[in-house]
């Protein structure tokens, strides 16, 4: 896909290492497009949060950091202000017409993300993980971890995270249309290893239960 092309052509001189994760992944995985999709997201460590910001700053991205209450601030503030606590960033170009500001309060810009199918590379998010000593741990739950070796994926020129850590994040918003679309078009392609990490990480995550562990 052209889009994933361009991607991977855009990152490919980034010291750091990073990998195409959400509703995109989850199709690469499947090897087809079995749905739109509205954004492109990668994950990166934590680790190399600075060093990735500052890559894509180089490219000539505008970066904003979602601090909570649906606001949103430049990353270089929220750098400078711990208690702005953010693990993903929004990146994007600056003619951007499918993020629109509703208000602004100070620094803080509260926004709307206009419904759309990404087809080219004007829109990046970042989202960053916990990897330490060759484990991936579960941002919502560091009790939910995984091998660095099942958590990414190699397929072709691009590395994905691998869809059963991606379904455990979407599981978090499970009545969203394509996050559902997502679960039923891979929980049965996943290998018996692949499963049962799933339900074992969902049953830690949601000890009173979930829809998509009956």
């Amino acid at each position: 896909m052209k889009l994933l092309d361009d991607l991977c052509n855009h990152l490919y001189d980034m010291d750091v290492e990073w990998h195409l994760c959400g509703g995109f992944a989850i199709d690469v995985f499947l090897g087809s497009i079995t749905r739109k999709h509205k954004d492109i997201d990668i994950t990166v460590s934590f680790d190399d949060m600075e060093v990735c910001i500052q890559y894509l700053k180089s490219k000539g991205w505008e970066i904003d950091a979602p601090v909570g209450n649906r606001r949103l601030v430049p990353v270089e503030f929220a750098l400078k202000h711990s208690e702005l606590y953010f693990d993903n960033i929004w990146c994007y170009k600056k003619d951007a017409d499918f993020i629109k500001t509703e208000k602004t309060d100070g620094v803080f810009k509260y926004v709307k993300f206009i419904d759309r199918e990404q087809t080219e590379l004007d829109f990046i998010e970042v989202l960053f993980n916990k990897v330490e000593n060759v484990i991936f741990y579960y941002q919502k739950n560091h009790n939910i971890m995984i091998n660095t070796d099942k958590a990414f994926i190699k397929k072709d020129k691009i590395s994905i995270l691998a869809p059963e850590v991606i379904l455990l994040y979407k599981s978090r918003n499970y009545e969203n249309n394509d996050y559902k679309h997502d679960f039923d078009a891979v929980i049965n392609k996943l290998e018996k290893e692949r499963y049962d990490w799933f339900i074992n990480a969902m049953n830690i995550a949601y000890p009173e239960g979930h829809p998509w562990i009956k």
